[in-house]
């Protein structure tokens, strides 16, 4: 199956910068109707400016997701905007960096809050708009874009795990009962990325773990990776070296990928030891 998205309406969350504001770019080309929503408004009018420019369709929300009737006025406002909504990409999210033993509740919560039940609370109020989608032949569908961490459990980030093993779950449940719907439900897994600006992505930036970024992808790489997967109906995919490694890793050598997780801990404490 390919899907067709010229002139589908499409909602997509964290549209403003970094992985999603190249989906959008690459969604424009393609002939969407997209609704982009994050909290800036300048971001979102600057990248709504470009996509017409190009000849893309593309109408902003600013919104504080975290806000429940902030949700409701966006999927509001696409529904009233395009007559209906055919697909959600669920992008927008947080990370922490740093070990769980000096991190506080308040950490994780942000992170539960923002990475789960956004996108949770956002599928729900999209599910009877994507149902009537099916109906008329649209083929709607879900992208949730989460994290390789919600694959394996990744030290120094044991917050951001948790926060994406459980959109994962999420995922893969709402797979089979959205299968009555006939609403695709989709998920896309990246690994170390190169972000616009880390400090704005990070709530926290102390952990112990080496990262090498000189291996991390660029946001281009994922974007591609997420329209791919909505072009042609992709139940799950991993981009980038190390997201894809890892997501094979865990399935084919769930013993070495352990492993090595552990060896870049003890690698840090030995560093910290010598001084």
């Amino acid at each position: 199956m390919r899907r067709d998205l010229r002139g589908r309406s499409i909602l997509l969350t964290g549209a403003s910068r970094g992985i999603g504001r190249r989906v959008a770019e690459r969604l424009g080309k393609l002939g969407a109707n997209l609704m982009l929503t994050a909290r800036s408004t300048d971001e979102l009018d600057r990248l709504a400016t470009e996509i017409r420019a190009m000849g893309g369709a593309a109408e902003v929300v600013a919104a504080d997701l975290t806000d429940p009737q902030q949700r409701e006025l966006v999927v509001n406002a696409t529904v009233e905007r395009f007559g209906g909504l055919d697909v959600l990409i669920n992008c927008a999210g947080v990370a922490s960096f740093g070990e769980f033993a000096t991190s506080t509740p308040d950490v994780l919560r942000k992170l539960m809050e923002i990475n789960f039940f956004v996108p949770a609370d956002l599928i729900r109020l999209c599910q009877p708009h994507l149902a009537a989608s099916a109906a008329a032949g649209r083929q709607p569908a879900i992208v949730n874009v989460a994290s390789i961490c919600g694959r394996a459990g990744i030290p120094s980030f044991p917050e951001h795990c948790s926060s994406k093993h459980a959109l994962v779950g999420l995922t893969e449940a709402l797979r089979a009962e959205f299968a009555r719907y006939d609403v695709d439900v989709l998920l896309v897994l990246p690994g170390l990325v190169k972000t616009d600006d880390v400090a704005r992505h990070l709530l926290r930036n102390e952990g112990q773990i080496a990262l090498n970024y000189g291996w991390a992808e660029t946001p281009e790489n994922v974007a591609n990776g997420v329209v791919k997967s909505l072009v042609r109906n992709t139940r799950e995919r991993a981009t980038g070296w190390i997201g894809w490694w890892v997501w094979f890793g865990r399935r084919a050598w769930p013993r070495g990928i352990r492993w090595a997780m552990k060896r870049k801990v003890r690698k840090f404490a030995e560093r910290t030891a010598a001084g």
